[in-house]
């Protein structure tokens, strides 16, 4: 949480307003590939 709320200070105090959803968007991302990566196995194996 610390760091989300450093994010939030730097980007009150800079006015970069897109560095939120910048950070919510590779979060999301990195969500993607982790549940797809972790899924593949599950996926794939059958069809071999």
């Amino acid at each position: 949480m610390r760091l989300t709320g450093e994010f939030a200070s730097y980007a009150r105090v800079n006015r970069t307003w897109w560095v939120p959803p910048l950070v919510l968007l590779l979060a999301f991302a990195l969500l993607l590939i982790a549940v797809g990566h972790a899924a593949a196995p599950y996926a794939l194996y059958p069809l071999f």
